[in-house]
């Protein structure tokens, strides 16, 4: 039976809490997957990333949503503010929707954040998006084919794989039907970017009634589908060691929690008791 598992910390570069808390986890063993915010502060800690943790990828966390572009803000004038910085999450997408986003500006954009990535940390192993803002309709297809355009060989997949801890599929599905109907229209998004070549996880795994505690992460990785899985399902983090107001605007408490957890080793050997190995992009 296939028991990998790809988990990825989001974040890298956003600031040294962030980054310490990648490299504290990396050490463990419990993750073996980062992406990099090339448009925030601390960036430059990637250039060691791969020289301390062979085994690992590297991957972008293109960002649209967060901070100033790479790019002088005259150069992207669709993707900025008054005071030149990216639109919030919200902002973007109502932008996006209606137009007001011109795609030569983003694409310049991205391959500048690419580019940055690449002089610091080589050739990322795959892409995503701070935010998951690609997730909307023709920027989904965009970014799909910029990655390919790069040779970013991989993407993240969110495809759901849920895992309930009192509830099952079925009524969960029934009492948020938005969200299976979203399901469906995404599944079908990533099965073209499959067919154009790029290759991705199962899919995200969404544990649904499960904290923050060890034991229940134990027990959410546990009962996930393996019977089901080809390759590999991606669990992301975003850990922490200190909150820094102003930086962190989501997922505020529950990055100490994720660094708790996933900074212990024996979490790793837990895991390994499983039958579960944790790998990176580079076995898809």
């Amino acid at each position: 039976m296939n028991r990998d598992l790809i988990v990825t910390a989001d974040d890298y570069g956003l600031c040294e809490s962030v980054n310490g808390a990648i490299n504290a986890c990396l050490e463990a063993g419990t993750l073996r997957s980062t992406c990099v915010m090339t448009n925030m502060p601390a960036y430059r800690d990637a250039s060691h990333l791969r020289a301390a943790f062979p085994t690992m990828s590297v991957g972008i966390h293109w960002t649209m949503t967060q901070g100033r572009p790479v790019l002088a803000p005259s150069a992207v004038p669709t993707l900025v503010d008054s005071n030149g910085s990216f639109y919030s999450r919200s902002q973007f997408r109502q932008r996006w929707l209606a137009n007001q986003v011109a795609k030569p500006e983003l694409k310049a954009e991205l391959r500048a954040q690419y580019q940055r990535l690449c002089e610091v940390a080589g050739q990322p192993e795959f892409w995503n998006t701070h935010q998951d803002i690609h997730m909307l309709p023709g920027l989904f297809q965009t970014c799909v084919s910029l990655g390919l355009e790069l040779s970013i060989p991989a993407m993240r997949c969110h495809r759901r794989i849920m895992v309930f801890r009192n509830d099952t599929a079925a009524r969960y599905y029934l009492r948020h039907l938005g969200f299976w109907a979203k399901g469906r229209v995404l599944a079908n998004w990533f099965r073209r970017a499959e067919a154009q070549g790029m290759r991705m996880p199962d899919g995200k795994v969404y544990p649904r009634g499960y904290g923050m505690s060890r034991p229940d992460v134990e027990e959410a990785i546990s009962r996930l589908p393996w019977n089901a899985i080809k390759r590999a399902p991606e669990l992301t983090i975003h850990p922490a060691t200190a909150i820094e107001q102003g930086l962190m605007l989501t997922l505020k408490e529950t990055r100490i929690q994720e660094y708790q957890v996933f900074a212990d080793p024996g979490l790793t050997e837990r895991l390994h008791q499983l039958g579960v190995r944790i790998v990176g992009f580079g076995g898809l």
